[in-house]
């Protein structure tokens, strides 16, 4: 064997696997410590820190701006081919799928 088939069968993990090997066991610290962090920046908060409350308010997704030009957009997008979209549409004629809210009234 040469040198490149070695490499090729090596079971080192690559750069990229590396990377995301850290990046999951950072996530896992992250969240381990998520509670003790968020109840230190509420602390902080209480305490007068204006950007600590401001950090805990985001979080718990509050807009507190007085602000009413900010809106959330909260859109769900489905990407489908052409033809996709032309069978739905035919089984949606041929009454195979519909509008699902009809199915509830009668419960």
């Amino acid at each position: 064997m040469n040198r490149h088939s070695l490499a090729k069968t090596s079971k080192e993990p690559t750069p990229v696997e590396i990377a995301e090997k850290k990046r999951q066991e950072l996530t896992e610290q992250a969240l381990e410590a998520a509670p003790q962090v968020l109840q230190a920046v509420i602390k902080l908060a209480c305490e007068g820190d204006l950007e600590a409350a401001e950090l805990v308010f985001k979080v718990a997704g509050l807009d507190l701006s007085g602000s009413s030009s900010k809106s959330v957009q909260n859109a769900i997008q489905i990407n489908i081919t052409q033809k996709e979209q032309e069978m739905l549409e035919a089984d949606f004629q041929q009454g195979r799928i519909g509008n699902y809210s009809r199915q509830y009234d009668d419960e």
